[in-house]
């Protein structure tokens, strides 16, 4: 049975129950000739189940739906873009199209619906998509406070950074911020990643100002 509909898909389709095998076996034992029914009067009593049957799933369905409405209405808040606005797109990823990775960043051109917002389609195209607010992320601009807590120090003493080349056309993977979160500690975070986004690159980095030495045994195969 569906939770949803309160009914199984095959008695929405056919007005009963799925019969088994054994209550098939059943049903040829013990059956009379009182049992027989015409096909008028069969077509009948099919008809009047299946408008039973209708009426019952739909009003199940809508109970579920406000249900879920209600659900997800109780952990969401309303977000809203301007035009002209710096955002991220939730897209397919070009290495494996079943993942999906924040893409951008792109500029709002026009509000198309309350929850629809028409950007640039990210392929370099100049064409315009229309995307639903779900899709959308808000960028946030690299400030120079970023860069600061790279200065400070701790009790363990400094921290050394390495710069490294990464191109800004690759792909950047954002992190998902928890919801559980203060606004404060979600505004820290995103400065934290802004002023890392290297680390998030999907293209690897590099330094020239450390190396690494992977020394063997002999001439035996480590892995083959």
């Amino acid at each position: 049975m569906q939770s949803s509909t309160g009914h199984s898909p095959f008695e929405l389709l056919f007005g009963r129950q799925l019969r088994t095998l054994f209550e098939i076996l059943a049903e040829q034992w013990e059956e009379s000739e009182d049992d027989l029914k015409d096909i008028l009067t069969y077509m009948r009593e099919l008809k009047e189940n299946l408008h039973k049957i209708w009426e019952e799933a739909h009003k199940t369905l809508r109970d579920a739906q406000e249900k879920q409405k209600a659900h997800y209405d109780a952990h969401s808040s309303p977000r809203s873009l301007t035009v002209g606005q710096k955002v991220l797109v939730l897209l397919p990823s070009t290495e494996n199209k079943l993942l999906a990775c924040w893409l951008g960043p792109y500029t709002v051109l026009e509000q198309a619906t309350p929850t629809t917002y028409k950007s640039e389609i990210p392929n370099g195209s100049g064409r315009e998509q229309i995307y639903h607010i779900n899709l959308l992320k808000t960028w946030y601009e690299n400030t120079e406070s970023t860069m600061d807590m790279y200065k400070t120090t701790g009790s363990e003493g400094s921290i050394p950074v390495y710069p490294t080349e990464v191109s800004t056309e690759t792909e950047i993977i954002m992190p998902q911020i928890n919801d559980t979160l203060l606004v404060e500690q979600k505004t820290q975070l995103r400065d934290l990643v802004q002023g890392s986004l290297d680390v998030f690159s999907k293209k690897p980095g590099r330094t020239h100002m450390i190396q690494h030495h992977i020394r063997t045994i002999g001439d035996r195969v480590a892995r083959q």
